[in-house]
């Protein structure tokens, strides 16, 4: 770092902007030339040492970059396209140039490309106009040559011929007879006259041929005017140790044709406004394979890195996609304004790891993975824009693909990308976009444009794998057992598409992104979705979920054996889910289900269940069409709902393994006049289950296990229900089976007397401070015997009854005691 060697205050530092940069001129080239030299030496130490060794380069290789770089620059003068890619930014673009031209070179391939990429950013800030006149001489022909003690600052012999005329393109001096001027070109970079010379090529090659064009190792070609003359065969045995060759405004064979064959060292080809003869190509393709069958010399483009044609007709060029199989090594396929195009169904080759196919309007169908094939293990960059013909785009399998730009796809309804690496997924570009598939994608952080973008008919999202391979069918056969729903058979209305979406995450901050699909769709008449939260990603590193909650709980392993062994002789919970359904499996922060806009979604819920969740949270969510909901192995939740009125329309409650539960409710009451299903069981410090049966018209059944606290499963402190006569109401006329278990503390079921006429089966086991039943209400003898009971003998004998006269009596039952009923035994002494 140079510095001014000015005092600079703390203030003024403060003061200035951490963008701030500044531009140092050299009083003279040879003072700018030691100025990068020393540029380049610290870059080559910074890029060594950030990488730990691994990336070593050196200050020559540095300066060749950088040299490369402003005759790119000088290029794109004239010609953006050939440098500025779809997202503009240069430096990245050149990269490909640096590694396909043989300037940088590590131990392996990778490697020159790791460099690369380390380099681009670092060499910008050392660029300015003063190192550019290197390249704007007035000359419309120039030759450099490294001469003098600064040779090695100097950029390779390098010819650029700049000709607007016939006259100048044909006045250009010859080289001079030295030995070094005899000495074969590095770079080449013409541009051919702008009037109609019948092939231009010949004056070129009058005046620079043999050991002048023998090591020339990157060829630039700019035809002024597109000519109707196809480049000769001879053109090519000038440069056959050419890596990177760029043509522009000229007419080629296809790219099978024999005069490609002199191409064998060719890395990078680039095709701009290229014309392709339509003569048949010269080269058999089974010929070649059968070469390879053979054993013999490896196929020409065998070395080909990156192909980029634009503004060309590819679909001739390629030949419909045979000639891949003649490039085995393709790293980046670019077609750009390719307008003939209409199919890309090619079978590219395994090692491809960009492909981007920019404005190629004619494009109809886009299928780089063939569903009987292995996906394109390498793709890592998958670009598509301004093809509005497409309407189906599946990369599947791609497991490497981690970027994806799609643009202006107007046409594109159905989108894959399961199975891949992508985090960020824009569709905001994409407006008739119905289908979206998101399956195994692990990576996924999230989908963008949902709030600008398409409204989604469908939405498959699964990024939770538990380490195991991607199956997406796997996936899709798990979503598509849940129950079916009608809401299949929607209509064409834009207002009345329905949304069905089939979702595992495992962060449910994912949803600030996808709630957008969700907004103004969420009415039980208009959605339908299964979401299911897989842990959280706030959780401590290197702490196990499963672990920890199941550590949380004292007594672990006895009281999961208790629990499977008692569940056998029980009822399975209730079938879930219906056809909105959220699952919370997992965590350890209480925003897994405090997400404001998780919450906007399980508003619509019809069945919730969350379970080996470790923190206290509570649901302060109102539900509107909430059915069922099931909590399991939460050992800290102390509350469930936080208001009263939250879930007023609840059928069924299931809560198991809960042993720090109070209350259902924090604050008020619960309305529950929907309530069928009562399921407790393992919550040792609940004290009740629901302030009152005022509301219980449609309760069925009453099942609790294991509840140490348990005094009263009704309170009655808001209830004044007896009359002057003490004759109870009507309260529960549904109620049909009653188990109670192991609950010692438990005293009554409710305080004042209850109806239950419609009761089948009681089966009460270990509730030794029960001591009254509820006075059912038959009107004779025989129906009450009707009542299946299940109790231990000596409970049954201490139970108070109000007698025959209110028809409450232990003679009107048919009670049938356990084999293994408490009895007082005789005492013995060993």
């Amino acid at each position: 770092m140079w510095t001014s060697g000015m005092n600079i205050s703390m203030e003024e530092a403060a003061s200035a902007s951490a963008d701030f940069s500044a531009t140092i001129n050299s009083p003279n080239e040879e003072a700018a030339l030691d100025l990068v030299y020393k540029e380049a030496v610290e870059i080559a130490r910074y890029i060594d040492k950030s990488s730990g060794g691994s990336l070593r380069t050196t200050p020559e290789l540095v300066l060749r970059c950088f040299w490369y770089y402003l005759l790119l620059l000088r290029r794109a003068a004239f010609n953006r396209s050939a440098l500025l890619p779809h997202d503009g930014r240069p430096l990245e673009a050149a990269v490909k140039y640096f590694v396909c031209d043989g300037i940088l070179h590590g131990d392996d391939d990778a490697a020159a490309w790791e460099i690369g990429k380390a380099l681009a950013p670092l060499i910008g800030p050392i660029v300015n106009d003063q190192l550019l006149q290197y390249w704007q001489k007035e000359l419309t022909s120039t030759t450099w040559t490294p001469r003098g003690k600064n040779k090695e600052l100097l950029p390779p012999k390098t010819l650029l011929i700049d000709s607007t005329t016939q006259r100048d393109w044909a006045k250009f001096s010859s080289p001079s007879s030295s030995k070094e001027e005899e000495s074969s070109y590095r770079w080449i970079s013409v541009r051919s006259p702008q009037t109609n010379i019948p092939e231009p090529w010949d004056f070129f090659f009058k005046e620079y041929r043999g050991s002048v064009l023998s090591d020339v190792s990157s060829v630039f070609w700019h035809f002024k005017k597109t000519h109707e003359v196809a480049l000769p065969d001879s053109f090519f045995d000038h440069f056959s140790n050419v890596r990177v060759l760029e043509l522009l405004g000229c007419v080629v064979s296809p790219i099978g044709h024999s005069s490609f064959l002199r191409l064998r060292n060719l890395r990078m080809l680039r095709l701009e406004r290229c014309k392709v003869i339509t003569k048949q190509c010269s080269v058999d393709p089974t010929s070649l394979s059968l070469a390879q069958e053979e054993q013999r010399e490896p196929i020409f483009f065998d070395n080909l890195w990156v192909l980029n044609l634009y503004n060309s007709d590819a679909d001739a060029f390629l030949l419909a996609g045979k000639p891949f199989e003649l490039t085995p090594n393709l790293l980046e396929l670019d077609l750009t304004y390719c307008k003939g195009l209409e199919y890309l169904n090619f079978n590219l080759p395994a090692t491809i790891e960009t492909i981007s196919l920019q404005r190629c309007a004619s494009l109809k169908a886009v299928e780089l993975v063939d569903p009987a094939e292995a996906p394109l293990p390498n793709l890592n960059t998958f670009r598509l824009s301004g093809s509005k013909l497409i309407a189906k785009l599946s990369l599947r399998g791609c497991h490497k693909l981690e970027n994806v730009d799609l643009q202006e796809l107007m046409g594109l309804e159905v989108l894959d990308l399961s199975c891949t690496a992508i985090k960020v997924v824009d569709i905001s570009k994409l407006p008739q976009l119905k289908q979206l598939f998101l399956l195994g994608c692990e990576q996924l952080r999230r989908v963008a444009g949902l709030d600008k973008g398409p409204r989604l008919d469908v939405l498959y999202l699964d990024n939770y794998n538990g380490g195991d391979a991607c199956d997406v069918d796997r996936c899709l056969d798990s979503f598509r057992n849940q129950r079916p729903s009608e809401l299949t058979k929607g209509t064409n209305d834009a207002d009345q598409r329905l949304l069905h979406a089939h979702m595992v995450v495992k962060d449910v901050r994912l949803f600030r992104s996808l709630h957008y699909a969700f907004l103004d769709r969420l009415s039980r008449a208009k959605s339908c979705f299964h979401i299911h939260v897989k842990g959280s990603s706030t959780a401590k590193r290197g702490t196990n979920i499963g672990t920890t909650t199941r550590s949380a709980l004292c007594y672990a392993d006895v009281l999961n054996t208790m629990t499977d062994r008692h569940r056998r002789h029980h009822p399975s919970p209730p079938a879930m889910p219906l056809n909105n359904h959220i699952e919370v499996d997992g965590g350890h922060d209480s925003r897994i289900v405090e997400e404001i806009p998780f919450w906007d979604i399980m508003t619509y819920a019809n069945s919730l269940f969350i379970h080996d969740n470790t923190s206290n949270f509570n649901m302060g969510i109102q539900f509107s069409d909430l059915k069922y909901f099931r909590i399991e192995r939460c050992p800290n939740l102390e509350f469930i709902f936080h208001w009263s009125g939250a879930a007023d329309s609840v059928e069924s409650i299931w809560l198991s393994q809960l042993p720090r539960l109070k209350a259902l409710h924090e604050y008020g009451r619960i309305r529950s006049g929907q309530l069928k299903h009562i399921y407790l069981e393992f919550c040792a410090r609940l004290e009740y289950v629901l302030p009152s049966v005022s509301e219980l018209h449609d309760l069925e059944t009453i099942n609790i296990r294991y509840c140490g606290d348990l005094t009263a499963i009704f309170k009655s402190d808001d209830d004044n229900n007896e009359d002057e006569n003490g004759a109870p109401p009507n309260q529960l006329p549904k109620l049909r089976s009653i188990h109670l278990q192991e609950l010692p503390k438990l005293q009554h079921i409710y305080e004042l007397n209850i109806c239950a006429p419609s009761l089948e089966e009681i089966k009460i086991v270990g509730c030794f401070n029960l001591g009254k039943l509820p006075l059912f209400g038959r009107s004779d003898a025989r129906s009450m015997r009707g009542v299946k009971i299940s109790c231990e003998k000596d409970w049954w004998d201490k139970l108070q009854w109000d007698g025959l006269e209110s028809n409450h009596h232990s003679s009107l039952f048919n009670p049938k005691h356990c084999p293994y009923y408490k009895k007082r035994m005789k005492a013995r002494y060993l």
